[in-house]
């Protein structure tokens, strides 16, 4: 799927240049060195193992991506090996899924405090795949959260946004 004209040993080293096209959305490629930028902001100053908020989608698709390159952990992971591993909580899983849709596209910040809450979410990430797979008005939510004090930008850069939990307090 990407250039192998510059191999590494490092597995995350191709995102420093490739574009990931989105099948079945009609979106501009997306640039997986801010997603990159991003993950090693979180290596480097994430302590301990904090939940992480990320887009869900289908497997073999580039969502779960912070998961994999940072080892931390978020509401769903790659659904297949969730459903796979965990069969028996097949609902379970399922019903993750639909609540990390519900976070992203809701505008009811209500509502999506109580699931980051329920599920312990310290971090959101907002990047182009949150903005191709999730309305923009739902993505909103979080700049309010922010201006409400019940979050605060953590890390930026031109394609990527991550929020730190302050609903706790």
């Amino acid at each position: 799927r990407f250039s192998t004209q510059d191999m590494s040993l490092d597995g995350a080293d191709f995102m420093k240049t490739a574009v990931y096209a989105e099948r079945d959305y009609q979106s501009s490629p997306i640039e997986l060195r801010w997603d990159y930028e991003a993950m090693v902001w979180l290596q480097d100053n994430v302590k301990g193992s904090p939940v992480v908020l990320e887009a869900h989608h289908d497997q073999y698709r580039w969502s779960s991506r912070i998961a994999d390159y940072t080892g931390l952990p978020t509401v769903i992971g790659w659904p297949w090996h969730q459903i796979q591993q965990r069969m028996k909580y097949n609902g379970a899983v399922r019903e993750r899924a639909s609540h990390v849709r519900e976070i992203y596209t809701t505008t009811d910040i209500k509502r999506a405090l109580e699931l980051l809450r329920q599920y312990e979410v310290e971090y959101v990430v907002i990047g182009q795949l949150e903005t191709v797979y999730y309305p923009l008005e739902g993505l909103k939510k979080f700049d309010e959260m922010v201006q409400a004090g019940w979050a605060r930008v953590v890390y930026s850069n031109e394609g990527t946004l991550i929020y730190r939990a302050q609903w706790y307090n």
